[in-house]
């Protein structure tokens, strides 16, 4: 089987024109996510860095400004494509790849100091053969910072109850323990679905914990003031975490 004939490949290329637009105006993404990830990415300067799932390489654009010399992966060819257009827009040096974060054949060895892996690694198929490529292209002391959705609260079944005046009550979710794929609309603006994939918390611990990565980091982001004036979305963030962002360091 060719490494891009998998569920998650061909359903994120088929929306990738759709997600493109998104991102550039997504309030999660831009706000909140990306700071916080560049924060914990910290002084890049010379480093060699793996956007692993770039989509359309926000990220790394941003880091190789930050000084690092970036390698840019997504499984999607109309992703990498759209990524490499907008680097060279911007005068911006990125090496870019089409692969899926299960077969990185094309990446040496130790090559990496850092893996950045921005809300990517929830929606690829193979998440454990994601983790072995990770260990296998990071040098020894590497690091691989990963965000995603929190697996706590994005299960098949989750979602506000309201009450009578549209107000939040609680968050209700069912049926964690499914490891499951659904076809979903990110937004109603999208012409297609995209499939999204629910794995409890052990199975995100446990791969990366059997490959001998050390954990050094979790966090479980909130909401800051400054945040909260940026977006009105951003109130649900101070009840539960919507977000999970994980440094894990090889050995």
């Amino acid at each position: 089987m060719s490494s891009f004939d998998d569920t998650s490949t061909r359903s994120w290329n088929a929306v990738a024109d759709d997600w493109i637009a998104h991102a550039d105006r997504n309030d999660y993404r831009n706000f909140y996510l990306m700071p916080r990830m560049l924060a914990m990415a910290g002084d890049v300067r010379g480093l060699d860095v793996l956007d692993l799932g770039c989509g359309e390489a926000g990220y790394a654009r941003e880091l190789a400004r930050r000084g690092a010399r970036v390698t840019a992966v997504d499984g999607s060819e109309r992703m990498i494509d759209a990524a490499r257009t907008r680097a060279a827009a911007e005068s911006v040096v990125v090496r870019f790849v089409a692969a899926n974060a299960n077969a990185l054949s094309g990446i040496a060895p130790a090559s990496f100091d850092v893996v950045v892996a921005a809300m990517s690694l929830m929606d690829v198929e193979d998440y454990p053969g994601a983790i072995d490529e990770v260990h296998r292209t990071l040098r020894p002391g590497g690091e691989l910072l990963m965000s995603i959705t929190h697996p706590c609260f994005t299960g098949p079944v989750s979602h506000w109850i309201r009450d009578d005046c549209g107000d939040l009550q609680v968050f209700a979710v069912d049926r964690y323990f499914d490891r499951i794929a659904w076809e979903s609309f990110i937004t109603p603006a999208f012409r297609t679905p995209v499939l999204q994939r629910h794995r409890p918390l052990e199975d995100y611990m446990a791969a990366p914990l059997a490959r001998g990565f050390v954990l050094r980091e979790f966090v479980e982001p909130s909401v800051t003031d400054a945040e909260l004036a940026q977006s009105r979305r951003f109130r649900k963030l101070a009840r539960i975490p919507y977000f999970l962002f994980l440094r894990w360091r090889k050995g």
